[in-house]
């Protein structure tokens, strides 16, 4: 085989593992995330990661990723979501924004009896690369701390977690994306 043709092969043969090891995994705040579970058959697409180290029964943290392909409206969806949020008695809205294209909400989900909390990030975004709009949705999962109130469960590290969040542009799953 010529040099050329054999480097170009295995530049291929690299690029397309590339691709996939990025669909099966993810990075966020100093962690990759790994693959745990996918539904892309349905009127909603759904793919979630959690912490490399972690398991899929007993995770603490996990991202994922939701395509709505026949939703348009990233305010109304934000908008819904929050005013949902707030009608349960077993969340504590904390954020919810709405900018251009974009919306954030987060909230501290506590149902009563139970022995973990659980906070969350939605963000919201319309994508030049697939119909509809995709949420971005991050979970911390935790034991409570029965000392402290509700309003204090929220963990300290939220702040930096919404700005990283909001920051980040992963590479959306290859079944999202428009087809041409």
């Amino acid at each position: 085989m010529k040099p050329f043709i054999k480097h170009f092969v295995l530049l291929s043969v690299f690029i397309a593992c590339g691709a996939q090891a990025q669909e099966n995994s993810v990075a966020f705040d100093g962690d990759f995330y790994k693959k745990i579970s996918e539904d892309l058959d349905s009127a909603i697409q759904i793919v979630e990661y959690i912490p490399q180290r972690e398991n899929a029964s007993d995770w603490t943290r996990k991202i994922t990723f939701r395509h709505y392909p026949h939703l348009t409206d990233v305010r109304g969806t934000g908008a819904l979501l929050d005013a949902t949020i707030k009608q349960n008695p077993a969340n504590t809205a904390e954020k919810s924004v709405a900018r251009g294209d974009e919306a954030l909400v987060s909230y501290l989900h506590h149902p009563e009896g139970t022995k973990l909390m659980e906070y969350k990030i939605f963000y919201y975004i319309k994508p030049k690369e697939a119909e509809g709009l995709v949420a971005y949705e991050y979970t911390y999962r935790f034991q409570p701390n029965p000392k402290l109130s509700v309003g204090e469960q929220i963990p300290k590290e939220r702040q930096r977690w919404l700005g990283a969040f909001a920051n980040s542009r992963w590479t959306l799953p290859a079944a999202f994306l428009k087809k041409p």
